[in-house]
Parts: C-alpha cells; sequence; structure tokens
C-alpha cells in the first residue's frame, strides 16, 4: 500500500478512537468526517514537530509519525473495548445499514463529494494535450505561493523552524503552512504534486461541507436544514471584478474554498468545534443523567474543542480568530449561567498552552498594518465614513447615523436575501440556537469595524464563519415559510413566491460565479516552463538562491523548492512585510539586473534567470536588464538556454567572487 495512503488511514483511525472516548452522540457519518478532521489535525502536527527535530521531511519521518498515531490509536481503543462504549469493530456491517437509515444524507453528501472533485479536478492544474497545467483565476493566482511551500518541504534539504520566507530572502515566514506541509508529507509518500493537492482539497472540501450539513442539523433538528445551509454557503456571494459597484462580499468557492488551502482545513476545525461548544454548553441532558457524569462528558468535549482551537494558529490564523472568539463567549456565557469555572479551564487551559508559542512566534513578523481600525470593512466605505464630520458631539451623531444607513445599504446589497431570511430565522430559532448565533453576528459586527490584516479583503475569512451560520439561521426562515403554506392554504401561493424569491436572490449570483469560473481558465505553467523547473531541480543544489523577477507563478520558486530574492509584492504586502522593505529590495533587484555585481554577493544570489518574466518585471520599473553584463565569464556561467513559447531563457551560475578576488580575477 502507498505510503500517503497509510498516512491518511492511520490519522483517520486516531480520529476515530478519539470520537469514542466522548459522550457525543455521532451519527456515523458524522463520527467518519469529524475522524478525519480531528486525526488530522494531531497527526500533521505530529509529523511536522518530528521534521523539526529532524531538520528535514523524509520517509523516516513520515514512518514514524505513523507508529506514533497507530500506537496511540491501538492504546485508545483498547481503553474503549474496555469501557464498553464501543470499538472500530462496530462499525463493521453497518455501510448498508447507513444507507437505509440515511439514504438522503448520503445521497447529498455524494453529490458534495461529486461537486468537489469535479471543482478541483478541472480547476486546479488540469493539464491540456501538451502537458501546461490550468486554473481558475483565483487558484491562478494564489496556489504558485502554495507550491513554493510545498516544494520547499519537499526538495530542499533541510529546514528550520521558524521556516525561511520562499518569496522574501532573509525573511522567516509566519504564514500558516500545515496544509502546505500536508501536500509535502502525500509527495513524500509516493504523490505527484498536483495529486498531492487534489487528493487533500478534495477531503477536506469535503469534510467541511460534511461538518456544515451537521452543524444544521444539531441547531435546527432538519436534516433538510443541513441541505439548504450547505447550498446557500456554497452559492452565496458574487463574481469578481465588481468592486466599482459596491460589490465587496465575494462567492466563498470563488474567493477561499478554492483559491486558500488553509482555510479548507482551517473552517473544517472550526465546524468540528463548533458541534462540541454547542453539545457541551446547549444541547439537553437526560433528566436522569446525574451532574457529576455530565460534567465529566461536557468537559472532555471543552478539552478537546481547545486543543484543537490551541492547534489553529498555524493552520489558518482567521479560523483561530473567529472560533477562539465565538468559544470565549459562549464560555462566558455558560459560566455566568452554571457558575461552574471548570467550564472555562477545560477549554482554555489547552487553547492557551498550545496557541501562546504559536501566537509569540507570529507576533514577531506582524507589521503595524494588522488589527487597524478600518471602518466598513470596504476601503470605499472607510474613505466615506471617516470623511464624516466627527468634530464634536452634535455632527459625530449625525455622522454615526449616516455610518449606519451607509453599512445597512452596503450589506442589503451585498448579502441581498440572506439578510432577510437570517432576520426571519433568528426570530423562528429556539432560544440556544439564537444565543450560539449571537458571537457569529457580534464577529460580523468586528469584522466591519477592525482590520485583522494589511488587506481589508482577508476580513471576508472572518465573514465567513458568520455566513456559515447565516445560511443556517437562513434555512429557518425558508422551513418556516413552507410550514406556513400548509397552515395558511389561502396564502400558499404568496409564501411559495417568497420563498422561491429569497432563495435565488440568495444563491443566483453564486451560480453565475460557477459559470464564470468554468468559461475562464488560465496557464499557470506551460509545459517547457515545467521542464525548465525539472532541470533546475536536477542540477541545482537545493539551496540555491535565485535572482527572477516577481510574478507570482514564476516557475522556479513555485516548482523547485529554492529561494528568490523576492517574489510577488501583494502576497508579501498581505502577510505583513512592510511596503518600504519591499521597494527597498525591488530597487535592489533592479540594480542587480542592471549589472551592480557586489549586491550579488550581499545577498548570496547562486543564480540568475533571465526571460520573459524578468523582461517585464523590467519593463514595469522602468529598467533595462543590462543583458551584456552576464556575457562576463569571469563573473557568470551560462548554465541553461532555452527558446520557449517565443521567449528566450537563460539561467547564469554566479561564480564565487571571494574565489576570483583571491587569484587576481
Amino acid at each position: 500500500m502507498p505510503l500517503w495512503i497509510i498516512f491518511i488511514v492511520v490519522s483517520f483511525l486516531l480520529g476515530l478512537s478519539i470520537s469514542f472516548l466522548l459522550d457525543y452522540p455521532f451519527q456515523r457519518i458524522e463520527r467518519a468526517f469529524f475522524s478525519f478532521v480531528v486525526g488530522h489535525a494531531l497527526s500533521l502536527w505530529i509529523a511536522f514537530l518530528i521534521a523539526c527535530l529532524n531538520k528535514s521531511l523524509s520517509i523516516s519521518v513520515i514512518l514514524l509519525c505513523i507508529g506514533i498515531c497507530a500506537f496511540v490509536s491501538i492504546i485508545l481503543f483498547r481503553l474503549i473495548k474496555k469501557s464498553g462504549k464501543g470499538s472500530v469493530t462496530d462499525l463493521k456491517g453497518k455501510i448498508e445499514e447507513t444507507w437505509y437509515e440515511d439514504r438522503y444524507t448520503l445521497s447529498f453528501l455524494l453529490f458534495v463529494l461529486l461537486y468537489v472533485a469535479v471543482m478541483n479536478l478541472y480547476g486546479v492544474f488540469r493539464p491540456d494535450a501538451t502537458g501546461s497545467l490550468y486554473a481558475f483565476h483565483t487558484v491562478w493566482a494564489d496556489y504558485p505561493f502554495h507550491t513554493s511551500i510545498i516544494t520547499s518541504f519537499v526538495y530542499r534539504d533541510t529546514f528550520s523552524f521558524p521556516l525561511a520566507h520562499p518569496q522574501f530572502l532573509n525573511l522567516e515566514t509566519h504564514y500558516p503552512f500545515i496544509m502546505d506541509f500536508y501536500s509535502a508529507v502525500l509527495m513524500k509518500g509516493w504523490l505527484d504534486l498536483r495529486s498531492a493537492i487534489i487528493i487533500p482539497n478534495i477531503l477536506f472540501q469535503l469534510s467541511l461541507f460534511g461538518l456544515l450539513y451537521f452543524l444544521a442539523y444539531r441547531l435546527t433538528g432538519l436534516k433538510g436544514s443541513g441541505i439548504c445551509a450547505t447550498v446557500i454557503f456554497i452559492l452565496a456571494g458574487f463574481p469578481g471584478g465588481l468592486q466599482s459597484t459596491g460589490i465587496h462580499f465575494l462567492n466563498p468557492m470563488y474567493a477561499v474554498i478554492m483559491p486558500q488551502r488553509t482555510a479548507i482545513i482551517g473552517m473544517a476545525i472550526s465546524f468540528v468545534v463548533y458541534l462540541l461548544l454547542f453539545h457541551a454548553l446547549f444541547a439537553n441532558k437526560p433528566e436522569e443523567t446525574s451532574a457529576s457524569l455530565e460534567r465529566t462528558g461536557t468537559h472532555k468535549e471543552l478539552i478537546l474543542a481547545g486543543v484543537l482551537i490551541g492547534l489553529l494558529p498555524y493552520i489558518h490564523a482567521h479560523s483561530f480568530i473567529a472560533t477562539g472568539f465565538v468559544a470565549l463567549f459562549l464560555a462566558v456565557f455558560a459560566l455566568i449561567k452554571e457558575r461552574d469555572w471548570r467550564i472555562l479551564v477545560s477549554l482554555f487551559l489547552p487553547l492557551l498552552l498550545l496557541s501562546l508559542p504559536q501566537v509569540l512566534f507570529i507576533r514577531t513578523g506582524v507589521s503595524q498594518d494588522f488589527l487597524v481600525f478600518f471602518p466598513g470593512w470596504a476601503d470605499t466605505n472607510r474613505e466615506m465614513i471617516m470623511g464624516f464630520d466627527w468634530s464634536s458631539f452634535v455632527p459625530a451623531f449625525s455622522s454615526a447615523i449616516k455610518t449606519v444607513s451607509r453599512l445597512e445599504t452596503f450589506w442589503a446589497i451585498n448579502a441581498g436575501g440572506l439578510i432577510i431570511l437570517m432576520s426571519l430565522g433568528f426570530a423562528k430559532a429556539k432560544k440556544e440556537t439564537r444565543i450560539f448565533y449571537l458571537p457569529f453576528l457580534l464577529l460580523f459586527v468586528i469584522a466591519n469595524v477592525v482590520k485583522f490584516q494589511p488587506w481589508y479583503f482577508d476580513n471576508y475569512k472572518l465573514f465567513l464563519h458568520w455566513l456559515a451560520l447565516t445560511a443556517i439561521m437562513a434555512t429557518l426562515a425558508l422551513c418556516w415559510l413552507n410550514d406556513f403554506t400548509k397552515t395558511k392554504k389561502s396564502h400558499k401561493a404568496l409564501a411559495a413566491l417568497s420563498i422561491a424569491a429569497l432563495l435565488i436572490a440568495s444563491t443566483v449570483f453564486g451560480v453565475v460565479t460557477h459559470v464564470n469560473m468554468a468559461q475562464t481558465t488560465y496557464v499557470v505553467w506551460s509545459s517547457e516552463e515545467i521542464e525548465m523547473a525539472a532541470w533546475v531541480r536536477e542540477n541545482t543544489a537545493s539551496d540555491s538562491v535565485f535572482l527572477t523577477g516577481s510574478a507570482h507563478n514564476h516557475p522556479i520558486p513555485a516548482l523547485t523548492g529554492r529561494q528568490r530574492v523576492m517574489g510577488y509584492e501583494g502576497w508579501l504586502w498581505s502577510h505583513g512585510i512592510d511596503w518600504t522593505s519591499i521597494s527597498a529590495r525591488k530597487k535592489d533587484i533592479s540594480a542587480m539586473y542592471r549589472g551592480d555585481y557586489n549586491l550579488f554577493e550581499e545577498y548570496g544570489v547562486d543564480y540568475v534567470c533571465i526571460g520573459p518574466y524578468e523582461r517585464a518585471f523590467a519593463q514595469e520599473n522602468h529598467f533595462t536588464i543590462n543583458e551584456a553584463a552576464f556575457d562576463d565569464e569571469t563573473r557568470f556561467e551560462l548554465t541553461y538556454e532555452r527558446v520557449m513559447g517565443g521567449e528566450r531563457w537563460r539561467v547564469y551560475e554566479v561564480k564565487d567572487r571571494t574565489f576570483k578576488l583571491s587569484h587576481g580575477l
């Protein structure tokens, strides 16, 4: 059996063994999604910590991780069997029974599996007849950064923590890397790059939507609500390119779920936590259950929730912020209600112990553009709001009214019928469901006031948590309208029309977005660029430093794991690197391409690439590459030359300047 399959199976079994320790009333399909997500959250961190100690990712590291996870799973299954709560053997022969008991859920989730499989196979590095790779627009824009992290784990001989930034030389990276590390593990386990990306994409996207389905079911008691909530979530929002019209709330699949791999695993873990929190703090317990037994079960679930949140910072920072905030709100509410301090201790002790070291590391890379007062979320809203008169009480009061009016109009346009459905659903929800929804509503308000990263749009990742719970609330409104048609037959046509209109208003632009995504794909790398990257991997040292243009999809940093002096400026700025440093680095790159040899020694550059990306970089920055300077054989050696797609590519090795000086050259 291939090593990558063994890793996935053992990770699942680890999560499965943990699931049997809980008092949570799992349904079988729900347990499967829970086990996959929890098991991988733990196994990936175990594998990464072992790799850090080994200072490399190797097959021996993966085997050791598999051994640890398998050993822990066996121990837990034995404990479970002794306790009489059940064991993995109880799963034998249950597939057919599950189908007959819950065929509608299975049918829907099989449809979701087909959907995410098609989206990934078509939109993520789809090869054409020549071997060139195509992708959806947002995947084309984001994935080359992810592949630069993946290949740095796979092809570099050593690494240390904190990780070196693959796109900015001599700087640590604090970008959440665990999902890309997972793909690196799968590549070391004998998968190719595309498969190592697509397989975890499909598995975590399916788990994310499956967990959303069951979260909706737990909050509403209706499995139909799970289907509607998942569909609304997938089809909410708008296509890109409409910002000039005031539309900024994009479709989740287009903006995050497909392109931003870290969000997939992060949100899946968040949904597991939300299920645990709702059951531990709100689900009704049988009256005959003793208080001590009830607290024991509750605190086990809270401890696991705290562990999962604590693992999130380097998995997905925005999910850590959102889930940590929701957990704090709900735990404080439960503390006030039950006056049991063990609720806070059970939840936040593991959370703090695991997250605090990560947060302290991440903080070292935070610039002044993080956690900034930014009213209105979108930059156009902020400019308008800050332009109001706030000089004294009376005009400030008037400005506050205008601000509220502006935001109401903005979200009426951006969220459309979903706001109406949410309001109706909130009114019809059970008390505990309304309370559970409140922190998400408050998170929505905070994300409209505070910018958590330099790029305002990144708050969208926080809005997605609000959107998921809002979609659940919306389904309650649809169910209420449907029930209304049964009790008030005279209003049946009006209610049916209202349901159709609100549902269409909430999803139609998501359908348009999917059509646009399918019709518009971009070449990420040509087959010749892929061949050139293979040559670089085979003929240069793994720790080589390359001077290239800053194009986001340059094949050398994206496909070889080699560092470059500086990558795409937009990524760097959004990750917290201040623009002054980026501008200074860009100036030095321009000087090197104009022939400033001293800077090559200063940066430790080993190779120089001159091709279409570099010529485009020179044109954008208003200079001309001094190609004659690279003909100096005492300083540079031409190691690769080829014409690809009508463009000349050359790679020069920078000769050792210290050696030349000592020999009088």
